[in-house]
């Protein structure tokens, strides 16, 4: 019999945004059955309703979480979850303690908590989340293992990083000064033991920079990169990062469309950076809350 793997929905409370995540990704995946949203708190009052104000916004979008009561996450919960979906930074650094960092991801860079706001609060709040959830879909469809990339990933790293960026691929000895470096993070995508796609940050005070990502062309729009961005997200998240900023070519709109469903946003540009072609550099960066 297949088990639908558990999606825990993780706030503070258990009232405003993690309920409301639960039901809105449970009707995004309803035709599928494969997983099962929950959701908890880390400081929730148990048997709490919903929000009034959250729950006239669920019935606005035919949703009804009239009979959610809160509930306290507990240790035995995030280590059972298939994927701890936090809702702030907060969430995925106290969450770190208890679950493991692959199953670990902060949706749509945090989500603003409406509580004590209007209406209007938690309708910008749900909205926020609604436009967050399909990434976070994606990424769990990608049928892969994230893990750190070791040195006998290297050969298989550097072949996809010829496909990728051609004459401006990094060696191997450029891989290794970075994977070297203080607060750098290095991850491969593996699918039945091949690598598919890799991924690298570096984390420095409170910022970190999306170095490289680059998937294999035939294993494109499978979700590996949304699998990759998540999981280094919330490994800066966890080392301190407040910030996450990237480089990417302006003609490359696939990347960009990524970054931007995934919440970045452009903040400036670089004349002429990049080579073979000659190409402004676009400036992205995620503010995580």
């Amino acid at each position: 019999m297949h088990l639908a793997r558990q999606i825990l929905f993780l706030c503070a409370g258990n009232t405003c945004r993690s309920p409301m995540a639960a039901a809105l990704f449970a009707a995004l995946c309803a035709a599928r059955g494969d997983f099962h949203a929950v959701s908890a708190g880390l400081a929730a009052t148990p048997g709490q309703p919903a929000a009034a104000h959250m729950q006239i916004v669920a019935a606005e979008k035919g949703l009804n979480i009239s009979a959610h009561e809160s509930r306290q996450a507990d240790v035995e919960a995030l280590r059972a979850a298939d994927c701890v979906v936090c809702l702030s930074a907060d969430i995925v650094r106290a969450a770190a303690r208890f679950a493991a960092p692959e199953r670990l991801y902060l949706l749509g860079g945090g989500i603003s908590d409406p509580y004590g706001g209007d209406q209007d609060a938690y309708r910008a709040c749900a909205a926020q989340m609604e436009a967050a959830l399909p990434s976070l879909l994606r990424a769990l469809q990608a049928d892969c293992v994230i893990r750190a990339m070791t040195e006998a990933d290297l050969p298989a790293v550097l072949a996809l990083e010829q496909v990728g960026f051609g004459q401006e691929a990094w060696s191997a000895a450029l891989f290794r000064s970075a994977i070297a470096l203080p607060g750098a993070r290095y991850y491969v995508a593996a699918r039945a033991g091949e690598i598919l796609g890799f991924a690298g940050t570096q984390t420095a005070a409170d910022a970190t920079s999306l170095d490289t990502v680059a998937i294999h062309p035939a294993y494109q729009r499978q979700g590996l990169a949304h699998a990759l961005l998540a999981r280094a997200e919330a490994d800066a998240v966890t080392q301190g990062g407040r910030a996450l900023w990237l480089e990417v070519r302006e003609g490359n709109t696939a990347a960009r469309r990524l970054y931007e469903v995934r919440g970045y946003k452009e903040v400036n540009r670089r004349r002429a950076y990049y080579a073979h072609p000659t190409e402004d550099a676009i400036l992205m960066t995620l503010e995580v809350r």
